[in-house]
């Protein structure tokens, strides 16, 4: 999950070009607008397969966390941890100012962030529709009290990922925005630093909601476990990376803003 694409970096897609016309300005927006939809149907897909949610369709065409075809399970484990690590990959790569250099030699500036966010899909998908089960049960709360409150927590952290993303300029966040500036041959503003809505409260909230979301199951096996540990290491070290990338990009009014939301006054 690469935010600090726009929040922290002015990507080469914000530099002004020829504006494109006709076909292929259609062309553009109709590829942007559709990474941004299947970015939303990855997520619900998300939803689905991590909380075990019922679907019309068998285990084996739309599996889920612990239903489907399963390996033995040293081997299955291998098999996630691959799928995981191509996951986790994909994102960093794609992510950094020296691939970026690179791919809009052949990607247009303009939809270098819609890219990034459709491989993200691609191999989120990836992730999802190969996924072995390890179906060893480390904890089962399901029918209880404290299971309905799980329930409330896997679905808040799903919510403070929306409202985050909303509150960062989902429309920015996924592409679309550069794709619209690039079509009409415009500069896109330089990047701010979010500081509104849950970025008041929170220095990485969409980060807080996808973690709610990795643990929060009242059934969780050495499966959930091991996608939920594994992806939860990168977004620890993705965090890394992202504060580094903040510091370089807005310097002070970055510190200030760090002062400010943990109750601290600035330094001089």
């Amino acid at each position: 999950m690469d935010q600090t694409t726009s929040r922290a970096m002015t990507s080469p897609s914000t530099r002004k070009g020829a504006e494109p016309r006709g076909v292929k300005r259609i062309a553009a927006l109709t590829y942007a607008a559709f990474a941004f939809v299947l970015t939303f149907a990855f997520f619900t897909r998300f939803v689905i397969f991590l909380g075990n949610l019922p679907t019309p369709a068998e285990a084996w065409i739309a599996p889920t966390v612990d239903r489907g075809a399963a390996m033995p399970p040293f081997l299955a484990a291998l098999w996630d941890l691959a799928l995981v690590a191509l996951f986790g990959l994909q994102h960093s790569v794609m992510a950094r100012a020296s691939f970026k250099s690179w791919w809009i030699r052949y990607v247009p500036q303009g939809l270098e962030r819609s890219t990034y966010v459709l491989a993200a899909c691609i191999a989120g998908f990836l992730l999802l529709l190969l996924w072995q089960p390890i179906p060893l049960v480390i904890w089962d709360v399901s029918g209880t009290a404290l299971a309905d409150v799980i329930w409330a927590l896997f679905a808040a952290g799903w919510l403070i990922l929306l409202v985050s993303a909303i509150n960062f300029d989902i429309i920015e966040l996924l592409g679309i925005r550069q794709a619209w500036a690039w079509s009409q041959g415009r500069d896109l503003p330089p990047p701010t630093l979010k500081a509104s809505g849950l970025y008041r409260f929170l220095s990485h909230p969409m980060y807080v909601g996808v973690l709610l979301g990795f643990w929060m199951t009242p059934l969780l096996t050495a499966g959930h476990m091991l996608i939920a540990a594994a992806l939860t290491a990168y977004i620890l070290i993705a965090m890394r990376y992202e504060e580094r990338d903040l510091k370089r990009t807005f310097g002070g009014a970055y510190a200030s803003w760090r002062h400010a939301r943990e109750g601290a006054q600035p330094r001089s």
